[in-house]
């Protein structure tokens, strides 16, 4: 009788090669090695954006403090993608696609129709090497993503007993991560990183200072729109210069300064040798407000503070002469009573520019889409600021407002002993006035709204 518990010897064969071949680790095959070398890519690829964007993060602070918590939030978030992908699951590879196709569509749209709030809204910015390096990186990352998951139905799936994800692998894996490292470290230390989101705004960038700041038409505020801005935008200078390069004073580019000959030059003194009776009259806030002038706008580093006289002169023919010399509009350095005179502006309904002084050194400029509120006590607020686009005629009736497309023409006259500009008697920005804590740097608008002081620090 055979014994029933005696295998025939072929089938002892056969379960010997299947428990032999069962003991054996599973082989790391081409698919598996090549999943594994697109996580060490995802995980490169998040890290650099990341860092992009973390380290932005400061410079849109600086514009809108809802900018530059957005900057955190994605790069915090692009770090954790790039430490948990060590162990992925699917619905992390599925989110990490979803939020950086969310990213660069945030991008597309603030670069071509504007961002729809904050204080540019509507206004389109200018693509650098900067945000084009940060939304390439991720356009790559959500195609890896996305084939790893149409690829690998159960790619990622990780858990207990299942290491074998974690394979050694080739040279070849690391040439994605390092490549991105490289592109991140070039894109953060390239010129157009620096002070990259207003240089981003051109010619608007955070210039559009306060609701007051432009009440008469003078918006006060951010981008450098003088030969010094610009070369601090293109990275040829280093030297700190506190947020002075940020800011602009309207519709004007030319800063040029040519010597006058004797006659001119005569002619140009005589001028502005009738701005030092004003300078005995009002040498402070109080002693103007006395004489019925009121506040027209914030003050700003800069541009200081403007006061209205309380009778408007009208200069008919645009050139300043010794009718409209006594007339101009109060700049002082701060906006309470014992405000110092600092300088004087004078303004000209015309569709061109005036011919104003003697000589051709007297820029003037112009503010445009200016909301004007008049207050109870004679002052007068800009809730929108000037400049700023996307502001219509209806928002301005919504706050009771006088809706000024055109504000004519105006030009800063810096004649006080002690606030004289090094940049020229008649230039638009003034380095002597600055903010209480010895800067230039001013809030973006939403945040100013009435205040009388447009300095981040008051």
């Amino acid at each position: 009788m055979t014994d029933l518990a005696t295998r025939p010897p072929e089938l002892e064969v056969a379960s010997a090669a299947g428990r032999k071949e069962s003991s054996l680790p599973p082989k790391a095959g081409p698919v598996r090695q090549t999943t594994t070398a697109a996580r060490f890519a995802v995980a490169g690829l998040s890290a650099a954006a990341g860092a992009i964007h973390l380290a932005m993060a400061p410079s849109h602070f600086g514009e809108s403090t809802g900018e530059g918590l957005a900057f955190l939030g994605a790069g915090w978030f692009q770090l954790f993608v790039a430490v948990a992908v060590a162990r992925p699951h699917r619905w992390l590879l599925a989110v990490t696609a979803t939020a950086n196709v969310a990213f660069i569509a945030a991008w597309a749209v603030t670069r071509t129709v504007g961002s729809p709030w904050g204080a540019h809204a509507g206004h389109p910015e200018a693509a650098g090497f900067v945000d084009l390096t940060c939304v390439g990186l991720e356009a790559v990352l959500v195609l890896i993503c996305v084939g790893l998951l149409a690829r690998q139905p159960r790619v990622a799936e990780t858990g207990p007993g299942n290491d074998s994800n974690a394979l050694a692998v080739g040279p070849g894996a690391f040439i994605v991560p390092v490549a991105a490292a490289i592109l991140a470290t070039a894109a953060i230390a390239s010129p157009s990183a620096r002070d990259h989101a207003a240089a981003s705004h051109g010619g608007h960038s955070g210039s559009h200072l306060d609701a007051e700041s432009a009440a008469a038409g003078h918006d006060h505020a951010a981008t450098g729109a003088d030969s010094d801005s610009h070369d601090h935008a293109h990275g040829v200078t280093d030297v700190d210069d506190k947020g002075f390069s940020l800011l602009s004073n309207g519709h004007q580019h030319d800063n040029s300064i040519v010597e006058l000959d004797p006659e001119t030059q005569a002619k140009l003194d005589a001028q502005l040798e009738g701005t030092k009776q004003l300078i005995d009259k009002y040498p402070t806030i109080a002693a103007a407000e006395a004489a019925g002038y009121r506040r027209a706008g914030p003050f700003a580093p800069g541009l200081g503070i403007h006061y209205q006289p309380p009778q408007y002169h009208l200069n008919p023919d645009g050139v300043i002469d010794e009718e409209d010399l006594p007339y101009p509009m109060l700049i002082f350095d701060g906006w309470e009573p014992d405000a110092k005179l600092a300088g004087f502006m004078y303004q000209v309904f015309s569709q061109t520019e005036p011919e104003g002084f003697a000589g051709p050194n007297d820029h003037w400029h112009y503010h445009s889409n200016v909301c004007i509120v008049p207050q109870p006590d004679g002052t007068i607020d800009t809730p929108f600021g000037a400049d700023l686009p996307g502001v219509t005629k209806e928002m301005c009736d919504g706050v009771g407002g006088r809706w000024v497309g055109f504000t004519g023409y105006m030009v800063h006259v810096w004649t006080v002993p002690g606030y004289e500009s090094d940049r020229g008697v008649f230039s638009e920005l003034n380095p002597a006035i600055t903010c209480p804590d010895g800067t230039y740097y001013i809030l973006p608008i939403e945040e100013i709204a009435w205040r009388k002081s447009a300095c981040r620090d008051s």
